[in-house]
């Protein structure tokens, strides 16, 4: 279709599935990237705000809110919702300059219950060394916002040509990375950075 489309056209499925384990990575790699969380209003237009997420090893992504919050009213009128994540002071690649980044984009649910809440964040910090952070008090609940992938599109992964997208689809099958796998290697490239 022309030398520009066919540099940015997605990479065959294979590369695609050989790609995951490091897109995943990326993504939970939260003190080398910045998430922005879309939610979208009553009149369909979409809203960004950065957020803290936590992605999960069958794919699906958390982020606390509050019931207060205008997110949590979003997403109770509307569950589609979308993920940004950028990565941060990295090495940039294209024309463009562009940093790596991935797109996701689902659906998702809200969950109130407390002891879920409370897993969520046990979870989080088993994995990350995050724990609760975030301010609690009887003015407001805290809820989770889980969203269960249904396209990701990830720039910048493709070492032959890193305009080309990496576009994963079929989310049936978890990442087969063991936690101590995932903290080893987050916890390895940070101390290589410092």
């Amino acid at each position: 279709m022309g030398k520009t489309y066919d540099s940015e056209k997605e990479v065959s499925i294979e590369v695609s599935e050989d790609l995951k384990n490091e897109i995943f990575l990326f993504i939970r790699d939260w003190k080398n990237t910045r998430a922005w969380l879309m939610t979208r209003r009553k009149d369909t237009r979409e809203i960004m705000r950065p957020v803290g997420s936590f992605i999960n090893k069958d794919w699906s992504v958390g982020t606390i809110t509050q019931d207060l919050h205008i997110k949590t009213t979003h997403v109770k009128n509307d569950p589609i919702t979308g993920y940004l994540w950028v990565e941060m002071d990295s090495e940039r690649y294209g024309r463009m300059d562009y940093p790596r980044n991935v797109w996701m984009q689902g659906s998702a649910d809200l969950i109130d219950d407390e002891k879920e809440v409370k897993n969520f964040f046990d979870k989080r910090s088993a994995a990350t060394g995050r724990g609760d952070a975030h301010p609690t008090d009887d003015t407001y609940k805290r809820m989770l916002i889980n969203t269960k992938p249904e396209y990701i599109r990830a720039e910048g992964f493709y070492k032959d040509n890193p305009m080309r997208a990496v576009i994963i689809r079929d989310f049936s099958l978890h990442i087969n990375l063991t936690d101590d796998e995932i903290f080893n290697t987050l916890n390895n490239e940070r101390s290589l950075e410092q």
